[in-house]
């Protein structure tokens, strides 16, 4: 299932317009709109919608298939210690950066750019959460594990 599909399940379920969503997320109907047709949200976006559905990220990109799967203990996100939790992962799988970059495609520089606090793209953390076998949320610092 993708994003966009369990959002709009998420969306009838509540009973609620996609428009009265939007405006309890602080995001604009266009986005939610864009989100329902395929775009992928920012982290701060899906966080919100992932704290309004009280739901985990994995399971609005669809990862988990049961809404509790994922036990968030944080809402909010902790990029600090982000290449902390990465690095820690990435140890517990026997396996590197180098690595996870080549099989993936990603540009093996952008643990640089996360070190100086940039933040992560959400499709960069979905394929980074399946490889490691990691949930987002722990990514991001909002679960454990």
């Amino acid at each position: 299932m993708y994003f966009s599909d369990v959002l709009n399940d998420l969306i009838i379920e509540s009973g609620l317009s996609k428009r009265q969503i939007a405006i309890k997320c602080g995001i604009t109907t266009s986005q939610m709109t864009s989100f329902l047709r395929g775009a992928i949200p920012t982290i701060k976006t899906i966080i919100k919608l992932s704290n309004y559905f009280n739901c985990s990220i994995n399971y609005l990109m669809g990862i988990d298939e049961d809404k509790s799967q994922t036990k968030i203990l944080n809402l909010e996100y902790d990029l600090e210690n982000f290449i902390d939790r990465y690095k820690r992962v990435l140890k517990q799988n026997n396996t590197t950066h180098w690595k996870l970059c080549n099989k993936l495609g990603i540009s093996e520089s952008i643990s640089r750019d996360w070190k100086k606090g940039s933040t992560p793209k959400l499709e960069t953390l979905y394929k980074i959460s399946l490889y490691l076998n990691c949930s987002i949320d722990y990514l991001l610092g909002r679960a454990k594990y």
